[in-house]
């Protein structure tokens, strides 16, 4: 197993310091300086949070151009991959790795997530309380839980049966609701760090200068 180049930096200035102690007589050792090629961690935090500033610019031209979600959800998409690739102009010394690039790569979901699901709940309150315009909204999912109400209606099995009518409570389908919007999140975490990791073990495998 192969140490990482931090913790072989705490080993060396350990091994320094108790050899400093052993001979407080003989010249300090000198300290080993920072591998060049160790994570920029402020830089990689950098460039996750530009991915969540253009995903805010966008959330919020959506509201206005409702077309422009459809380059939101390519950004969705394409986000891990491409700030994997600024990183790695930036930081051109750095070690890319497929670990890094999934931990950058979650990073990256992780501030986006942040700052869309931040616009998208004040623009709902909003629509809900001052503008009053979720009428369509609140009839499509009615229409979604009549149609799946409906279809366990028309099956004999009891336990069918007790699905159909807890579907009928307004608290079971908020937390239908709530349920599918935590799976979405993991899933598209998982996504982050999947495309991060996979955009990190092609930039291991190119020649850097």
């Amino acid at each position: 197993m192969q140490l990482s180049e931090e913790l072989r930096e705490q080993i060396d200035q350990q091994i320094s310091a108790q050899h400093a102690a052993a001979n407080p007589s003989a010249e300090p050792v000198s300290q080993p300086m920072a591998p060049t090629h160790a994570i920029v961690w402020r830089g990689a935090i950098q460039s996750a949070s530009m991915a969540g500033a253009i995903a805010a610019a966008l959330a919020l031209l959506s509201f206005a151009l409702p077309p422009i979600t459809l380059l939101s959800l390519f950004w969705f998409i394409s986000a891990p991959i491409i700030v994997m690739g600024v990183y790695s102009s930036r930081f051109r010394k750095t070690r890319i790795t497929a670990g890094f690039g999934a931990r950058l790569g979650l990073v990256t979901g992780l501030f986006i997530l942040i700052v869309t699901s931040t616009l998208n709940t004040l623009g709902l309150v909003l629509e809900r309380f001052v503008f009053h315009s979720t009428g369509e909204l609140d009839n499509q999912i009615e229409k979604l839980f009549a149609q799946v109400q409906t279809n366990f209606a028309t099956q004999s099995q009891q336990s069918v049966k007790i699905m159909s009518d807890m579907l009928a409570i307004p608290e079971f389908r908020a937390g239908i609701l709530l349920t599918s919007i935590f799976f979405g999140v993991i899933l598209y975490l998982a996504y982050s760090a999947t495309a991060g990791a996979f955009a990190g073990y092609l930039r291991s495998r190119s020649p850097r200068t």
